[in-house]
């Protein structure tokens, strides 16, 4: 197991590096019903990762794999995914809908034990069960144009759980006014978090700032340069038994 300062840093490079990776994922949308349904807890180095998988029948019967993206760590901070916590009876098949990209948008590209085709995959973004949010994927980066902006609209409201991280070239939508001013003010910011808001510009929305993070240049520290540091979710850090006895 690698020291958590190296795991973070091999995270931040790997992180980083995907970010910067040419991608043209197809936009998805899905509606059908659970056929079999898999929720995974998992120790990862330093902290505890959830991810999901199902199998979904659309109504014209194709079955489709759908997984979860990954949640994001930062310097003790988790940068979503976001599960709601809504109680489903998985048994009974319910009826999902799906929004997200035929791809696998995950660095490996790989979930667990199970064998993916790319193109019979998709990655969902957001999961809403019997029209109830179930899970939404908080993190940004380009999927390529065309989807980059259809995925704008699906965040462009005031729930809660649909506030947005990434870098701070990660998303379509331009930073407004304010959110300008604060990234002149704090240079040393490389990641946002915020919320897609309607604007009148050429794509039609842009990002409110709600926190911007970074490495401090002069003390090499990673920080929360802007908004309230409390109202971020930390890592769940408390390591399985086994681990603890290494």
């Amino acid at each position: 197991m690698l020291p958590i300062r190296a795991a973070f840093i091999f995270l931040a490079i790997t992180n980083a590096t995907y970010a910067q990776t040419p991608r043209n994922y197809p936009y998805a949308e899905l509606e059908g019903r659970v056929e079999d349904f898999r929720f995974i807890r998992n120790w990862r180095s330093y902290y505890w990762r959830q991810d999901c998988t199902m199998l979904v029948r659309d109504d014209a019967g194709k079955v489709h794999r759908v997984i979860s993206r990954e949640p994001t760590p930062w310097a003790g901070h988790r940068l979503g995914t976001t599960y709601t916590g809504q109680a489903v009876d998985w048994t009974k098949q319910p009826r999902v809908k799906i929004v997200g990209v035929r791809a696998i948008d995950r660095q490996p590209e790989e979930f667990y034990d199970i064998k993916l085709d790319a193109t019979e995959t998709i990655t969902a973004f957001i999961m809403r069960v019997d029209d109830r949010d179930f899970y939404v994927n908080n993190w940004f980066h380009r999927w390529g144009d065309d989807t980059d902006r259809k995925m704008l609209k699906h965040y462009a409201n005031d729930l809660p759980n649909y506030t947005v991280y990434g870098y701070l070239t990660g998303i379509a939508a331009p930073f407004d006014a304010e959110g300008k001013a604060l990234l002149a003010k704090h240079p040393d910011t490389s990641i946002y978090h915020g919320r897609v808001v309607p604007a009148k510009n050429e794509i039609g929305y842009e990002v409110r700032v709600l926190h911007l993070l970074g490495r401090n240049k002069k003390t090499a520290r990673y920080e929360i340069m802007h908004g309230d540091p409390n109202t971020i979710e930390k890592l769940d850090g408390n390591a399985p038994p086994e681990v603890k006895k290494k």
